[in-house]
C-alpha cells in the first residue's frame, strides 16, 4: 500500500535482493496450489540442507586430520607444516561454498563474490603450495623445475584476474547484470 510520499511502505526498507526475494516467494505462493511445484520447492530445500550438513561434515574432518597430521613426528616439521596451511586454507574454501549456500537461503540469488573469493583463495593455496615445495629443496629435474615455474606463473595470473573480477563486481552499482536474479 503506497504512503503519503507516494512510496510502498515496504519497499523503502527492503535492499533489492529482499525484495526480488519476496516477489519471488509471493509468486510462489500464489502458484501454491499446484503440488508439484510445492514438491519441487520442498525437495530443493531438502538438497540445500543436505549440502549444508556434508559441508560442515567435510569441513570437520579435513580440520581433524589436519589438526591431528601436525602433531605426528612421521614426517619433518616443515612439511607438516605445509601441509597444515594447506588443510586449514581448503577448509576455509569449504566454509566459504557453506556461506554462499546460507545466503542462497537468504536472498534467492546467484551469489557471484563468494565463487570469485573460493577462486582467490584456491589459488593462492596452490602458489603457497608450489612455493613451499620448491623451498623444501626437493632435489628437481629441470623440467620438473620449469613445469612448478610455469604453474607459479598461471597461479599469479589467475589470482590477479580474479582480484580484478572481484574489485568490478563490487564497483557494479545495484540492479547491473552482475545482480541478476537467479531464478527471474
Amino acid at each position: 500500500m503506497p504512503n503519503a510520499d507516494g512510496n510502498d511502505s515496504i519497499g523503502p526498507m527492503l535492499t533489492d535482493s529482499e525484495r526480488r526475494a519476496a516477489d519471488r516467494a509471493a509468486s510462489l505462493k500464489s502458484a501454491r496450489h499446484l503440488p508439484a511445484l510445492r514438491l519441487i520447492d520442498l525437495f530443493e530445500d531438502a538438497v540445500h540442507y543436505l549440502v549444508l550438513v556434508l559441508l560442515l561434515v567435510i569441513a570437520g574432518v579435513v580440520l581433524y586430520h589436519t589438526s591431528t597430521d601436525m602433531f605426528h613426528a612421521h614426517r619433518d616439521y616443515a612439511t607438516r607444516v605445509i601441509d597444515g596451511i594447506d588443510g586449514v586454507l581448503f577448509v576455509i574454501i569449504i566454509m566459504e561454498l557453506l556461506h554462499t549456500v546460507v545466503a542462497h537461503f537468504n536472498t534467492d540469488d546467484f551469489q557471484l563474490e563468494p565463487f570469485l573469493i573460493i577462486g582467490i583463495i584456491s589459488a593462492v593455496r596452490h602458489l603457497l603450495s608450489v612455493g613451499a615445495h620448491l623451498t623444501l629443496g626437493r632435489s628437481l629435474s629441470h623440467e620438473a623445475f620449469n613445469r612448478s615455474q610455469i604453474e607459479l606463473g598461471v597461479s599469479t595470473g589467475v589470482v590477479v584476474a580474479l582480484a580484478l573480477a572481484l574489485v568490478l563486481v563490487r564497483r557494479a552499482p545495484a540492479g547491473s547484470p552482475a545482480d541478476v536474479p537467479a531464478n527471474p
